[in-house]
């Protein structure tokens, strides 16, 4: 597994079709290029990840994906506003019309979450384009807090690490639903 030290180095593994190991507000988080089929599904591999399972995305700012969801109401748009600088993900009614197949679902909603966390602003800026999040452990088992027990789950080739510290939410970010305020995940 490749050390990736920089945002910019980071940015151009993940722009050449690869997976990315990396710190997120709470917990390790492994994905790559959302907008890349294959390495989306590579994602879903190496996670031994049910493909009913959809993944989060990241990104620096709701515009990057804007073209894929349903316009959104005034009241929908106070409610994110509410929530600015939490790290929140929202469940967000996609346009199936413009939103690549892979990363739609029975749902009907994609599960985005704009990235406040310092380490991974950064990046998702240099990238300058949405990227799929996941706990970066196999799927059904414990989340690693032990980046070294990660590193040792995900030691392939296509894999790097994003050596930044990670954050101190100290568990997974909640997810909401923007239309029912349901709390998906507290």
């Amino acid at each position: 597994m490749l050390d990736l030290l920089t945002q910019t180095d980071a940015s151009e593994w993940l722009k050449k079709g690869n997976i990315l190991i990396y710190p997120t507000e709470g917990v390790w988080g492994i994905g790559c290029d959302a907008l890349n089929e294959k390495s989306v599904s590579r994602v879903y591999q190496l996670k031994k990840r049910p493909l009913d399972k959809s993944l989060i995305i990241l990104c620096n700012n709701i515009n990057v994906m804007k073209k894929f969801l349903m316009p959104l109401s005034k009241k929908e748009l106070n409610f994110i506003d509410e929530m600015d600088g939490d790290p929140v993900t929202f469940l967000y009614k996609y346009n199936p019309l413009n939103t690549p197949s892979h990363l739609q679902n029975k749902s009907g909603k994609l599960a985005i979450r704009v990235s406040t966390y310092y380490h991974i602003t950064p990046l998702l800026k240099a990238f300058n384009g949405p990227i799929t999040s996941t706990s970066a452990n196999i799927s059904g088992q414990k989340i690693l807090s032990n980046i070294d027990e990660i590193i040792k789950d995900f030691d392939f080739e296509d894999v790097a690490f994003y050596n930044k510290p990670l954050g101190q939410l100290n568990k997974s970010t909640p997810i909401i639903d923007l239309y029912t305020k349901e709390i998906i995940r507290p």
